[in-house]
């Protein structure tokens, strides 16, 4: 994923094209928080600084759903990692 998007900034970037901006989504948390710690890692060492987009895809309904984003999310913006951010409630699962 990480190789990927760093591609794809690249490629942007040789067309002087910056309005950029990245989101490692992931139905695992864990891929999730690990993509998005590589590539602010890798975006430092290659002097590229773009705002990330988090959230985990296919959370889930309900509170499973809460719960994961909340980890997922709240995890990297502890580690001053995120830009913007977007939790799915569904309205329907709420009693």
């Amino acid at each position: 994923m990480v190789e990927s998007a760093l591609e794809y900034i690249r490629i942007c970037e040789d067309f002087d094209f910056h309005n950029i901006v990245l989101s490692m989504k992931s139905s695992n948390v864990r891929v999730m928080v690990q993509a998005n710690r590589l590539l602010v890692s890798r975006m430092k060492a290659e002097a590229m600084n773009y705002p990330l987009h988090l959230g985990v895809t296919e959370a889930g309904d309900g509170e499973d759903g809460r719960i994961k984003s909340a980890a997922g999310i709240g995890t990297l913006l502890e580690d001053g990692i995120g830009d913007t951010l977007r939790v799915f409630v569904d309205r329907r699962a709420r009693k």
